[in-house]
């Protein structure tokens, strides 16, 4: 609460609006306005109204809603417990949470990172110089920050969650990315490898990212930060050990937790060590694998009366799997199998005209006086194998080369028999499986379906606008997990929000949010000294920007006004 207080200098009587806050830990008095001489004060509450001369804009209602979020979380506490440093400055705490809430609505580099932190109300809610704000400086506090202290600071923010938060632990999500690199082919790098990059971006070196959520707002609660070209099979049992210590932290809110992750994790190996951990688990099958499954006839498939589950088949059984009885849930999406549909013909007109060209290719090469080396059957036949290769392709689309007086020609068809038990027996279908033996049917369809939270939250962290991981401008591996360390913190800051905004009866994405609340700024028009001389400083009259009954409500449920200066 700001208080006006009396100051004398030199025998002259002054008075001032000042606020106590704490910085690097201590009450100090901050001063947020000189109100002047009673004399100087009385005129100017006598005077007309001025114009004003200027006026200055702020970036005010997303960060202030964040800022509100992270004393809730106690991000600078937390930190700081792990990693204690002298009072000297800004503190580790306090350049993490800069950093993560940078990521969240503009990510910068950190050389450009003080001229956006002067353009916000962060400016007025942790004052610091442009010295203290250099790359430098953050590159220092950045370096003392390691992997084991990272994983401790992580379990302590998620023991936060559990406690203040009540995060619900019943299902949670495991899952993995990648993101891309700038690291030079030359540097020297364990996590930042070539890999199959999921931007396509061949050309640049990855680093993978495995996420631990809740279905509730995806919430990160576990991290891991892996070489590139690690496949998921192998990431996943070197973090089974991290995931069952995670458990044993759970445990104690939740008797009932169950695992969902994808079918690419599993391994005989991967799956022992899941049910050796206390979690339960949903995962899917390679169709291929199962072909028994398969062969089910769609006639014992039952639909459901609940309308989400509108067009899902289901046929539900049990087998014994990596040494133990699991229930399976063979379920047949009629929206599926026309998305399956329509790529399959996309696929196929674009091999047909592949194998038109390849053709009109042999014709000329077989032609009198024809340039270039010709074609052999066995080159043929490897260069129609390419072509016709891909997932469901090679198996309908098929080709025979014909040879007579030393000529080469093929022909191609669609095996419409293979395509007609293509649609019987795989398109459209996935197979689930799990130990929750109890569950029903539908509870673990919509178990399985839930894996689509952790895919909307690496969605969002390939977002450029909010809550960016890339682009990630560090070249060494010590740089690149503090990097991630701020970003997941961002993505658990604006999960929350999120999460407190939906509670409310609000539902919106975090794009959507961040766009009502960025729109929110604070406007600071600055008047002509109130003195005699017309010297001094220019008066500052701070005011929000107009705001929707939207914004409004949204300032309200995040308790945005308290950092306003027209409501202190």
């Amino acid at each position: 609460m700001a208080t006006i207080q009396k100051k004398v200098s030199r025998g002259h009587t002054y008075w001032q609006i000042v606020e106590s806050r704490r910085i690097n830990g201590k009450p100090r008095p901050v001063v947020l306005m000189h109100l002047g001489t009673p004399e100087a004060l009385l005129r100017r509450l006598q005077q007309e109204p001025t114009k004003p001369l200027k006026a200055k804009v702020f970036q005010f209602g997303a960060l202030a809603a964040l800022w509100n979020i992270a004393e809730e979380l106690e991000v600078v506490l937390t930190i700081d417990r792990h990693m204690p440093k002298r009072e000297q400055g800004l503190c580790c705490g306090q350049y993490m949470l800069l950093a993560a809430l940078n990521r969240c609505v503009g990510a910068t580099s950190k050389a450009s990172f003080y001229g956006w932190y002067r353009e916000t109300v962060l400016h007025r809610l942790l004052p610091a110089s442009k010295g203290l704000l250099a790359s430098q400086r953050f590159w220092d506090h950045m370096s003392y920050l390691d992997a084991p202290t990272i994983a401790r600071i992580e379990e302590s923010f998620v023991q936060r969650l559990i406690e203040h938060f009540r995060v619900d632990l019943r299902t949670l999500l495991f899952d993995a990315t990648n993101f891309e690199t700038f690291i030079d082919t030359q540097t020297e790098s364990e996590l930042a490898q070539r890999g199959h990059a999921k931007s396509k971006r061949m050309d640049l070196r990855i680093l993978g990212l495995a996420l631990l959520v809740s279905t509730d707002f995806h919430v990160p609660l576990f991290s891991h930060l892996y070489p590139g070209n690690q496949n998921d099979a192998s990431m996943f049992g070197s973090v089974t050990e991290n995931l069952v210590n995670r458990y044993r932290q759970f445990a104690k809110d939740c008797e009932h937790i169950t695992l969902i992750f994808d079918g690419g994790n599993t391994s005989e190996n991967n799956m022992f060590k899941v049910d050796q951990s206390g979690y339960h688990f949903i995962t899917s099958l390679t169709l291929t694998h199962h072909k028994d499954l398969l062969q089910v006839p769609l006639r014992k498939f039952r639909s459901f009366a609940e309308p989400r589950l509108k067009g899902i088949h289901a046929s539900r059984t049990t087998k014994e799997i990596w040494g133990q009885p699991r229930t399976i849930v063979i379920t047949r999406s009629e929206k599926l199998l026309v998305g399956q549909m329509a790529g399959i013909k996309v696929a196929l007109r674009k091999k047909r005209a592949a194998l038109r060209e390849l053709r009109q290719k042999l014709l000329q090469n077989q032609q009198p006086k024809a340039r270039g080396k010709g074609y052999s059957r066995e080159s043929l036949k490897k260069r129609l194998d390419a072509i016709t290769s891909g997932q469901y392709v090679a198996e309908i689309l098929k080709t025979e080369i014909r040879g007579s007086g030393g000529r080469l020609d093929f022909t191609f068809w669609i095996d419409s028999v293979a395509f007609e038990n293509l649609k019987r027996t795989r398109l459209g279908k996935r197979i689930l499986c799990t130990d929750n033996h109890n569950w029903t049917t539908e509870e673990i369809i919509w178990g399985s379906r839930a894996q689509s939270h952790i895919e909307k939250a690496f969605k969002q962290m390939k977002d450029p606008h909010w809550v960016s991981f890339s682009p990630a401008f560090h070249w060494t591996d010590q740089k690149l997990r503090v990097h991630a360390f701020y970003c997941i913190l961002a993505l658990m800051l604006s999960s929350l929000l999120q999460r407190k905004v939906a509670h409310a009866g609000i539902p919106l994405t975090i794009p959507t949010l961040y766009e009502q609340l960025s729109a929110i700024t604070e406007i600071v028009n600055l008047h002509t000294p109130g003195t005699d001389s017309g010297r001094g400083r220019l008066r500052a009259e701070y005011v929000l920007s107009e705001r929707t009954p939207l914004q409004d409500k949204l300032c309200r449920i995040l308790d945005v006004y308290r950092h306003a200066h027209q409501y202190q």
